[in-house]
């Protein structure tokens, strides 16, 4: 793989399908991903769980977020307002993107890529 430009946690339950939601995810893939799109796993992170029977407070928020504090994108079957929050205050992007890991993962970077030439013809 060449140099990675960006860094992705995965919510999965089994490292092959994005399929768990932010705050129920026990575990969180953790891939680089280079500028041709290729990806590598870096590792299997396991965390606790911020959601606890469907409520959470700001505390367990932050330590999950703190869990993947080293990622430029979080991809979750399900993600909410309060943890997106969270992760955007720490300049980290989520995005709702269940599926295939690797399907997943090429669909992020085609929207990355997109907003790349969107901006050059804007000249930004």
């Amino acid at each position: 793989m060449d140099k990675a430009i960006y860094r992705v946690a995965l919510a999965s339950t089994d490292n092959r399908y994005v399929d768990q939601h932010f705050g129920r995810a026990e575990s969180f893939l953790i891939v680089d991903v280079d500028e041709n799109g290729n990806y590598e796993e870096i590792e299997q992170r396991f965390v606790e769980p911020v959601c606890n029977g469907g409520h959470h407070d700001a505390a367990n928020l932050k330590r999950g977020v703190e869990g993947v504090s080293d990622c430029n994108f979080v991809l979750a079957a399900r993600i909410g307002d309060g943890a997106r929050s969270e992760l955007e205050e720490r300049g980290i992007a989520a995005f709702e993107m269940p599926g295939e890991v690797r399907l997943s993962l090429h669909r992020l970077d085609g929207y990355l890529k997109l907003l790349q030439e969107m901006n050059k013809i804007n000249g930004k």
